[in-house]
């Protein structure tokens, strides 16, 4: 079979006009080009240059193979290109959506894991987004990974998308420690006459309201609205209301406050990991979308 080399090495002699010139562009030596085309010649069975007081000039033969040989460089051209464009490309800083509750310390449990695992690896960015928009975004490239709650997944298109399951996460109440329901076994009842301290969709479990109204045959009375995770347990503690505060924020708990099951409902969301289809090509991705389920198992267990 004739070698590619071996090729390039006579088109270079058919562009250069001589063994010499032809080297220098190959950068090796005279006598190494004389080699070569002597062993294509070998293989054809007949001569492919005349060597004249000018320099050389290919045969019918040479012309022939020259012809074919820049064919095949073309097709290889068109293949490497075709090979890039499936080849997972470096994304540069990856970017994860996510929301407040899964900041307290699943994200940066993932995030810390990544950078240990390849102290040269750049963190991932949390871009100001929103919740209800993280799926658009990934599908849109602006985001390579997200986190989403059932209440962003249902009733939406996948395609195009990966949802990953990650964890249940289990909405508890938040009250002061000295609270007169502190330590007792809760029911959706025994909350009916407490103020709330709500937050935005969906770290509150998002349609509180809702929630009440048909579990409970009532709304639950809102007094405050706070999104900030710091500042709803500081009104928990010096009870300006309650509040459900998710399991997963639950490891940055103050001293001051409780938490308590709910016996009688179903307070429990489900989180997923949503990514573009191809993204788990890229090695970089791949990596933090295993550590999020690993961190994620974690939590599961508690």
């Amino acid at each position: 079979m004739i070698d590619v080399n071996r090729l390039r090495v006579l088109v270079a002699v058919a562009d250069h006009g001589t063994m010499t010139l032809a080297a220098a562009a190959l950068s090796c030596t005279q006598p190494a080009v004389s080699r070569h085309i002597a062993v294509l010649e070998r293989q054809a069975g007949m001569p492919l240059v005349l060597r004249t007081t000018a320099g050389v000039e290919l045969t019918p033969a040479g012309d022939l193979l020259v012809g074919h040989a820049r064919a095949v460089f073309d097709r290889l051209a068109v293949a490497e290109g075709q090979l890039a464009a499936l080849r997972p490309q470096d994304p540069g800083p990856l970017t994860v959506g996510s929301f407040s509750s899964a900041n307290v310390s699943l994200v940066p449990e993932v995030f810390r894991r990544y950078r240990q695992a390849d102290p040269d690896r750049e963190v991932p960015l949390l871009p100001s987004t929103v919740c209800e928009q993280h799926m658009d975004d990934v599908r849109a490239g602006r985001l390579h990974l997200a986190l989403a709650t059932q209440w962003d997944v249902d009733d939406r298109e996948f395609e195009g998308l990966r949802l990953d399951f990650l964890i249940e996460d289990e909405m508890l109440v938040a009250l002061p420690r000295d609270h007169p329901l502190a330590g007792a076994r809760l029911t959706l009842a025994d909350l009916g006459d407490e103020s709330w301290i709500e937050g935005s969709h969906p770290d509150c479990l998002g349609p509180l309201g809702k929630l009440f109204l048909e579990s409970a045959g009532y709304e639950p009375a809102v007094r405050f609205h706070c999104d900030d995770w710091t500042g709803k347990q500081g009104l928990v503690a010096a009870g300006a209301g309650i509040t459900l505060l998710p399991s997963l924020a639950k490891r940055d708990i103050r001293g001051d406050i409780v938490l308590a099951r709910v016996h009688d409902a179903d307070l429990r969301r489900r989180i997923y990991l949503v990514s573009a289809e191809s993204a788990r090509q890229v090695p970089s991705l791949a990596a933090l979308a295993r550590l999020f389920a690993e961190v994620a198992a974690e939590y599961a267990v508690e």
